[in-house]
């Protein structure tokens, strides 16, 4: 991760130089907490209102947050965090930094192919898709969509989408391989998109007035990889005009918003306590520190602030990132990027989703996903253990002794980080749209949120978070007044994703 902050660490230590100076009277006009996607569309939004009395606080060593591209060999990169920039087209303020960042996107072709031991036979096989195909329009799309819309529009109950599944189960009496095919069909269209088991997801937020993660249209695309590329290199080009603003490795502890015309950050850095002034805060961590209780607040946050934190659920999502040489002999298809397994009742989940970046990037790298409750049992696994079950899997799929070892493994734990807690927001059974509008409301005019658990349309993304960023800025310039805008550059002009394009996207 170094890698990409490496020619920021002089100025980083000027900056810090310079804050051991200041601190005893200077108050900043904005105090960014955080530079992932939300807190870095904040600063640029500020500079390009001609706002540049800011600084942006951040814990790690670089910039993005819980998206993150690491080095596993010499050519060989691969995303920890974010995967795909989700509706690819000029509509999203991301794919728009990307394609200025010269950085090439490429469209995830997407085609499955399905494997198993238990489905159709006891031996690993593959199995046809026409099988998978057909009991998910005839019991997922068809079948358990209409059935829960129904029991929405019947009752005002809470339950779980586990509760609904069950129901439909029973109702249609599904067993055999049409129970084993219903299973897969939930676990890969909604744990493994939100994150979270179908124990603790809301069944009123799915496919109803609810559903408001209505996506960007457009195709999935990933980023090209390779040494300062991925998400991190395109990152590194979006804050780069931010070089001079950024403190890394600065961990904010407290906040103290009991003035009406400042507010005091306290954070640590280099084993010292610093302590800072602004008018305003715009703090975007991620909801899972806030759920955690990781920065103090004086006075306490209200209780419809806090209950909004802790209605709300962070999900669970991590990888293991396996990489072979190129010349090993795989038993799987190069030209196909999803490999499913249908697991036995009980298992679906456990680690049979496969993501294959051979078709994108020509290398042979295989990333297992695990979500929700099964990705926090894993968290609590050994690397060594993780390795081995992400290998019986596969060769529950492919056969024993079929899979060579991989050369190397990363693995992540995204909830047991603390500067994440989790992965990304979900709606959690007892929550509703009023904690996600109330989690992003500022306090008295100067702590303003952001991030991508505050956009109330896209959550869980990185557009979510820029445009949430960026909405918290444009409060923050209207609450400042032009008065307090000091100098001004030509960023917006520059880089058109700032302001245009986010108004055609909203």
């Amino acid at each position: 991760m170094s890698a990409y902050s490496a020619s920021s660490e002089k100025l980083d230590d000027q900056v810090y130089q310079d804050l051991r100076k200041m601190q005893a009277s200077a108050v900043y006009d904005v105090v960014i907490i955080g530079a992932g996607w939300a807190g870095l569309g904040a600063a640029r939004t500020l500079q390009s209102k001609g706002q540049n009395n800011f600084l942006v606080l951040e814990a790690e060593d670089s910039v993005g947050g819980r998206c993150r591209t690491v080095e596993i060999d010499g050519d060989t990169t691969a995303e920890l965090g974010c995967q795909w920039i989700h509706g690819a087209t000029t509509a999203n303020p991301v794919y728009n930094i990307a394609t200025s960042s010269g950085i090439a996107t490429i469209e995830s072709i997407g085609n499955v192919a399905y494997y198993s031991d238990v489905f159709g036979g006891e031996r690993p096989h593959r199995v046809p898709s026409a099988d998978i195909r057909t009991i998910s329009r005839t019991h997922y799309t068809n079948g358990f969509i209409p059935f829960q819309a129904r029991l929405q529009d019947s009752t005002n109950q809470d339950q779980s989408l586990r509760q609904t599944a069950d129901k439909y189960i029973s109702n249609k009496n599904l067993e055999g391989d049409t129970r084993l095919g219903f299973e897969y069909a939930l676990d890969t269209n909604i744990p493994q998109n939100y994150a979270a088991s179908l124990e603790d997801l809301l069944f009123v937020f799915l496919w109803n007035r609810w559903d408001s993660d209505s996506q960007i249209s457009g195709s999935d695309h990933l980023i090209e990889q390779g040494p300062g590329k991925g998400y991190s290199g395109v990152l590194s080009h979006y804050a780069a005009p931010l070089a001079n603003k950024i403190s890394y490795d600065s961990t904010v502890t407290s906040i103290n918003w009991s003035s009406s015309s400042k507010v005091a950050i306290s954070y640590t850095k280099a084993g010292q306590t610093v302590n800072v002034e602004a008018k305003k805060v715009i703090l975007t961590v991620p909801l899972g520190v806030l759920q955690k209780g990781s920065i103090s607040f004086a006075p306490a946050l209200p209780s419809w602030k806090l209950q909004a934190i802790n209605k709300l659920g962070m999900g669970v999502y991590n990888k293991v990132i396996m990489r072979w040489n190129d010349d090993d002999t795989l038993p799987w298809p190069s030209d196909v990027e999803w490999l499913n397994r249908i697991a036995s009742l009980g298992d679906q989940g456990h680690w049979t989703e496969f993501f294959n970046l051979k078709p994108a990037t020509g290398k042979q790298v295989l990333v297992a996903f695990s979500a929700g409750r099964e990705s926090e049992r894993v968290e609590a696994l050994s690397d060594d253990s993780i390795k081995s079950e992400v290998m019986e899997s596969l060769e529950a799929m492919f056969g024993t002794s079929s899979v060579p070892e991989p050369e190397q493994v990363v693995i992540t734990r995204w909830k047991a980080n603390p500067l994440s807690a989790g992965a990304y927001s979900y709606y959690k059974l007892g929550s509703a749209p009023k904690h996600r509008t109330d989690l992003g409301k500022a306090l008295g005019s100067r702590l303003f949120f952001a991030g991508e658990a505050c956009h109330l349309k896209y959550m869980s993304t990185t557009h979510g978070a820029l445009m949430s960023g960026q909405s918290a800025a444009n409060a923050v310039v209207t609450a400042l007044g032009t008065r307090s805008l000091r100098g001004s550059d030509s960023v917006g002009a520059s880089h058109p994703e700032s302001g245009d394009v986010l108004k055609a996207a909203r």
